[in-house]
């Protein structure tokens, strides 16, 4: 797929700013519908660290209604957190019909920076591909 990417084109600011904004305006409009309807709507932000979670996060949250999402930055778990099951911390961030959630890292690579690493890593992977399985089947996900 990358290899049909043509890393060489460039586009102007102009011509940027006048293609985004239709769609500034749409992911807007997108958000009054899903309330409308009581869609509930995930979205991951993933990436290594320094790769621009942040400033990716900042941009598309700047043209949605605050009042209709909720923003959750998902380092290490606290130690409460840690009491719980790997997925409570992101079950308890599910958003509500209507709402969108943001995850700043989601549960995959919190699974595999928390659970996998260090000795005895296979058992624990199994644990976690079970946990992670057990929330994609949830009625409420």
């Amino acid at each position: 797929m990358l290899k049909k990417c043509d890393l060489t084109k460039k586009t102007d600011r102009k011509t940027f700013a006048e293609k985004i904004a239709p769609l500034q305006q749409r992911l807007g409009e997108l958000q009054r519908q899903l309330r409308d309807e009581k869609i509930p709507v995930v979205i991951i932000v993933e990436g290594w660290n320094a790769s621009g979670i942040t400033m990716t996060i900042q941009e598309l949250i700047r043209f949605l209604d605050p009042r209709g999402c909720t923003l959750s930055s998902m380092g290490l778990p606290s130690v409460e957190e840690k009491k719980r099951p790997l997925m409570w911390r992101f079950w308890t961030r599910i958003p509500a019909a209507g709402r969108i959630g943001i995850f700043a890292r989601g549960w995959y690579s919190r699974a595999l920076a928390e659970e996998v690493a260090g000795p005895g890593w296979e058992d624990r992977m199994e644990r976690a591909i079970l946990s992670l399985t057990r929330f994609h089947r949830h009625p409420a996900v």
